[in-house]
């Protein structure tokens, strides 16, 4: 994997915490596969120090783990951090749609509804980034440390979808009609509407991702048991 480092931030940590995040997210690293802390350096062109510290802020996110005898390993998707990671996000966007909803102006409506036109239009390959797209246009006028909070969310959320979510990756007739409805709430500066949506559509995919997870893991323990016998 060719790195670059150029148009790195000034804090290297920063950027190469950003690195791995986004490596992590999109399933380059296995869950439970170690990370070598000295093969991060030498293959991003930087000391030690820095990768210490990604790895510190990775695991304040949960991204990975500190692991006796094996160092830090990349964290497994597993249930309870689903429905935790789906419920918080379930609280923030409804933050963000308390706070942004009554101050959306013209253009931030026009804004909503391309972006759900996109999507809906969208092709296969576009899904994943246009759907988060969607649904951080909603919180336009919330503010930017609010924005910038749910933005992490979603992309945290989306190492469950990648692994445990639709295959196809396509939007269902009941999400499109979810999403249209907030598109309504939108127009109609309704952040109670809104509220009333945002909440079911976003905790329904976590506990439909935990209950996906725990199926997999009651198969693998079968496998295990009928192996030992």
């Amino acid at each position: 994997m060719s790195t670059t480092t150029a148009n790195r931030p000034k804090t290297v940590s920063q950027w190469l915490f950003q690195k791995l995040r986004d490596a992590i997210i999109r399933g380059d690293f296995v869950e439970g596969s170690p990370i070598r802390q000295d093969a991060i350096a030498a293959e991003y062109d930087v000391s030690r120090m820095p990768v210490r510290e990604a790895m510190r802020l990775l695991e304040a996110e949960g991204l990975v783990n500190q692991v006796p005898h094996k160092g830090v390993v990349v964290a497994a998707l597993n249930a309870d951090d689903a429905r935790e990671l789906f419920e918080i996000r379930s609280a923030l966007e409804t933050v963000g749609i308390t706070r942004s909803f009554p101050a959306l102006t013209n253009d931030d409506i026009e804004v909503i509804e391309k972006a759900y036109f996109d999507l809906k239009n969208a092709k296969q390959k576009e899904i994943l980034v246009l759907h988060r797209y969607f649904h951080l246009t909603l919180y336009r006028a919330a503010g930017m440390r609010l924005q910038k909070m749910i933005a992490e969310q979603l992309d945290a959320a989306q190492r469950y979808h990648l692994r445990f979510g639709r295959g196809d990756m396509v939007v269902s007739d009941d999400d499109d009609k979810e999403h249209y409805a907030l598109v309504q709430a939108a127009r109609a500066k309704n952040a109670a509407a809104a509220v009333r949506i945002i909440q079911p559509h976003v905790a329904g995919s976590g506990v439909s991702i935990a209950a996906s997870i725990e199926e997999r893991n009651k198969h693998c323990e079968s496998l295990g048991a009928s192996e030992s016998t």
